[in-house]
């Protein structure tokens, strides 16, 4: 099953009437880029309101260093993929794969190691029940953007059957604003399988992964319809003119305090 029975189900009534979509990825009138840079993913779906990021990282040449939410956010994504990812065939190696895990994040591993253990379990049984039944997942795949003018390769973090997974983690204090911008992700990871197989993909799932007051796992099914695909596209080319042409967009008027370039434009 992988996925909770009330997902499969919510997928079927919202594809009991079948999906129309013009905009595919395979069509290639439709994705063509309007600019010879093709950004990535994450930089088209980024939480910057301006993509001032994008001229800041790619123009400018500035250097950061990660922020405390970023690191978290890859501290619990490396827990929830690492069971997937690997292979395993007892107790003690699962362990041994967690505490390794958090064991690279030091004293932040370590504070959270609790809730994120729970993650980490579940992510167990998700991966148990894949086995089981024999359903296909890919843990963060190479998929070829660039047929969709996006970078060479692009990588959600699950695919399971055909179905693009994005894992979203909030930190401990809850501030978390990413959930729609993972919608366009998903819209671009669709269009990109669309163009590598030939098929049509109308549903992504975005996962949200909570550790406040232990771990909860939020599944929400994204219908990838015409307005998601051109919204990701749309901002795909918004992205590349900045970088081609090297056009400073400004600093943004309600920038997110997450966002790593933050102290650069607020000083």
């Amino acid at each position: 099953m992988v996925l909770p029975r009330w997902v499969w189900d919510y997928i079927r009534v919202v594809m009991e009437n079948g999906s129309y979509a013009e905009v595919r990825g395979w069509l290639r009138d439709a994705v063509a880029p309007r600019h010879s840079i093709r950004p990535s993913v994450s930089e088209a779906t980024s939480p910057c309101p301006t993509k001032r990021d994008a001229y800041l990282r790619r123009v400018a040449k500035v250097s950061i260093s990660s922020s405390d939410s970023l690191t978290f956010g890859r501290l619990v994504h490396e827990v929830f993929l690492a069971p997937l990812r690997l292979s395993f065939t007892s107790l003690s190696e699962l362990d041994s794969l967690f505490n390794k895990v958090i064991g690279d994040y030091g004293e932040l591993g370590a504070r959270y190691k609790g809730a994120l253990y729970e993650v980490f379990m579940k992510s167990v049984g998700l991966a148990l029940q894949a086995r089981e039944e024999g359903v296909p997942i890919s843990v963060e795949p190479l998929i070829p953007g660039a047929l969709i003018g996006f970078s060479d390769f692009i990588r959600p973090d699950l695919i399971i059957g055909f179905i693009p997974v994005e894992v979203v983690s909030s930190p401990p204090s809850g501030d978390d604003s990413s959930m729609g911008r993972k919608d366009l992700a998903v819209a671009a990871y669709a269009l990109a399988v669309e163009a590598w197989v030939g098929h049509p993909i109308d549903i992504g799932i975005v996962l949200h992964i909570s550790v406040n007051g232990g771990a909860k796992f939020v599944w929400r099914v994204i219908k990838v319809d015409d307005a998601l695909r051109r919204a990701v596209l749309d901002l795909r080319d918004t992205v590349a003119r900045i970088i081609e042409h090297g056009d400073d967009p400004g600093v943004a008027g309600n920038c997110p305090r997450s966002c790593p370039f933050y102290g650069v434009c607020h000083g």
